[in-house]
């Protein structure tokens, strides 16, 4: 950026130096001038739209972080599910162990 602003005032300079009138410097300068307004609109919109991204950037994050939250929330509930089913079929394998052992005392 610095060394378009450098370019610019060389070239205003040079333009300046060359006009041989006032109306040719006057001209000069509000080309200048122009080329410079219209540098700082196109600085603006690229501000804006900078601005606007990040907004809708931050926006995806927050709805991700309770995405993120949600899903770790349903994690635990599974893990709490699996542990309950695991220590049922421990405890119905060992009723059913427990039958078969009552079962063949019975037969003996």
């Amino acid at each position: 950026m610095k060394g378009k602003t450098m370019a610019l005032a060389l070239l205003l300079a040079a333009a300046t130096l060359q006009a041989q009138t006032v109306d040719q410097q006057l001209l000069a300068a509000q080309m200048a001038y122009q080329s410079a307004d219209s540098r700082l609109d196109g600085a603006r919109r690229q501000k804006q739209q900078a601005e606007a991204e990040q907004r809708l950037a931050a926006q995806r994050l927050e709805q991700a972080q309770q995405q993120l939250a949600q899903a770790n929330l349903q994690l635990q509930h599974a893990d709490s599910q699996l542990l309950a089913a695991e220590s049922g079929l421990q405890q119905a394998q060992q009723v059913l162990k427990d039958a078969w052992q009552q079962k063949e005392a019975a037969q003996q």
